[in-house]
């Protein structure tokens, strides 16, 4: 009890009640890793496991509503987190109040606890309640969990929840759904009330090359190697007592993609034995830049250096550290496979050399789709940066020419600079970026880009509210559309550089360095939303910060232009 602080949540015999009861809804993946810990680890650090924990995500729902007048509602949230939503949490509150199974975003039973086919539903799905020992549902049934119940000599598990034992679900509902595209579909196609197209990623699946072949999303999001069909790993579905279950197919469950957490480590990725040793809030006050809990930093600070209360014994933090450096390994690891889905899908293609003389020099940039399966970028593409980065040097290395770099903000020289706009940077008009632009309709013609897609208002509050009419013609609503720049499955973009003669240093050869970069989200977008805030006492600085760290370059090359 001494070492109890304001950090910790309070606890009452009421609290406690209800979140045994919500456990027994909706059990938690830290109860899954006990059997499949292969799973549970790949889930750990996913985009799924991180959707409702994303304070990005969060304070773009937050400032949607605020522009829609509340009237997006719970819109991202049921697909961000279903438990939630179920559960009736408000999609308002931060992620340190909410129930731990409901900050899991796309857990476990998320999927494992639907039964039943959907379409485009954006995310409104009903989900079957139940214990641990209850029903859960897969695409193979039941077979092998016929087998372990029936070997009890290997296996020493328990379907009764009343008894002692180690719980096990009682039986597997085969449901084959799971292993089809339209499982996807269900909250990967995101059509709001009004008809307007926010994503359309399943959409444009269904269109694709990849879809006439018969692959599923699965097989390339699913299989050994991310973003490619590549054929599935082998092993065992479950270890149980430390004895594994027969072989079989495995499927991934890391989905790797474009986002990257923004978090301390200490929260993500979702590590039970990281919640067990303090809450959220705790991991929080936790400084993990200055050293805590490694050896150097213990054996030189001062004793009468000041702790927070939860932090204040040295082998707290040191069980922490040991905590955070498997954390780190985990995120490299997930580090790693974002890049090799990144670069299956965007592929630095040809160079052609126009000019290159006194009167200076043009030359083309291609940039392919490395996939058939759906457009590069895809699903929420307005927030979808890839870019070519291209800096002109003459021998001397002094830079004569360049596109795709960053005003001081850490945003592109586009529309969408703050610093373009203030007319302090120049408009980059070579700039070749796939991000697609929202676009809204101005109250008397025209229309406008904009960073979240709701008009301005003009003689009343803004809603978000069913068309009053069919959009069969026209697709989206009039009031605003996604205009998309991305690349079709199989396409390719070009990017046409021209440096003029009087750029030219006549220090010839000249090189240009070519880089392909890819970024979670521009800085701009965090700028239209930080008066909501940040969820865990973010700042605006330190999500940039996050936001820019999280880039990667994809695909490099060098040309060398022989100019006398």
């Amino acid at each position: 009890m001494d070492k109890m602080d304001k950090t910790a949540a309070p606890v009452d015999a009421e609290a406690a009640h209800k979140a045994l009861l919500d456990e027994n809804r909706y059990p938690s993946a830290a109860t899954c890793a006990t059997c499949h810990p292969k799973q549970y680890k790949e889930w750990s650090v996913s985009q799924h496991s991180y959707a409702q924990l994303s304070p990005v995500y969060l304070s773009l729902s937050n400032k949607i509503n605020e522009l829609a007048s509340g009237s997006n509602g719970d819109f991202c949230f049921r697909c961000h987190s279903p438990i939630g939503a179920n559960l009736g949490e408000s999609q308002f509150s931060s992620n340190l109040d909410r129930h731990p199974t409901a900050r899991e975003g796309i857990t476990c039973v998320a999927c494992h606890r639907v039964n039943k086919r959907y379409n485009k539903v954006s995310g409104r799905l009903a989900l079957v309640e139940g214990g641990l020992t209850d029903t859960i549902f897969g695409p193979m049934g039941n077979d092998e969990m016929e087998a372990v119940l029936k070997n009890t000599d290997d296996f020493k598990v328990q379907v009764d929840p009343k008894k002692s034992g180690r719980k096990i679900h009682k039986d597997v509902g085969q449901f084959t759904g799971l292993s089809e595209p339209v499982f996807c579909g269900a909250c990967h196609d995101v059509t709001l009330f009004n008809g307007f197209r926010l994503e359309e990623a399943y959409s444009e699946y269904r269109m694709s090359p990849a879809a006439a072949r018969g692959e599923t999303c699965q097989d390339c999001h699913m299989g050994k190697i991310q973003g490619k069909v590549s054929g599935y790993e082998y092993g065992p579905a479950a270890v149980v007592g430390g004895v594994p279950t027969k072989k079989r197919k495995l499927a991934n469950h890391f989905f790797a993609g474009p986002d990257s957490s923004v978090l301390p480590a200490g929260i993500f990725p979702h590590n039970d034995e990281a919640q067990k040793i303090a809450t959220l809030r705790q991991w929080l006050q936790f400084d993990i830049a200055a050293g805590w809990g490694t050896d150097k930093f213990e054996d030189e600070v001062s004793e009468s250096h000041k702790f927070p209360k939860h932090w204040e014994f040295a082998d707290d933090r040191f069980d922490a550290r040991e905590i955070l450096e498997t954390q780190f390994e985990t995120l490299a690891w997930a580090s790693e496979k974002r890049l090799e889905v990144l670069r299956n899908g965007y592929i630095l293609g040809d160079t052609i050399t126009d000019q290159a003389d006194k009167d200076g020099i043009e030359f083309r940039v291609q940039v392919r789709n490395g996939t058939d399966g759906h457009n590069a970028p895809t699903g929420f593409t307005g927030e979808r940066l890839v870019w070519l980065q291209v800096n002109v040097t003459d021998r001397d290395g002094k830079v004569i020419f360049k596109s795709g770099d960053r005003d001081p903000n850490g945003d592109l020289r586009d529309g969408h600079s703050s610093y373009v706009h203030a007319g302090e940077a120049e408009l980059d008009e070579h700039l070749m970026s796939l991000q697609s632009y929202f676009v809204t309709q101005n109250g008397r013609g025209g229309e406008i880009e904009h960073v979240i897609p709701i008009p301005y208002p003009l003689t009343s509050l803004p809603r978000v509210l069913p068309s009053p009419s069919s959009l069969v013609f026209t697709g989206e609503p009039p009031t605003e559309r996604n205009h998309k720049r991305g690349i079709e499955p199989l396409g390719e973009r070009w990017g046409s550089y021209s440096v003029p003669a009087s750029a030219l240093t006549g220090k010839g050869p000249y090189k240009a360095n070519i880089k392909l970069i890819s970024q979670m989200a521009p800085i701009n977008l965090l700028i239209a939303m930080q008066d909501v805030g940040f969820d865990y006492g973010l700042t605006p600085r330190q999500a940039g910060d996050a936001l820019i760290a999280s880039a990667q370059t994809l695909w490099e090359k060098e040309l060398t232009f022989n100019i006398k």
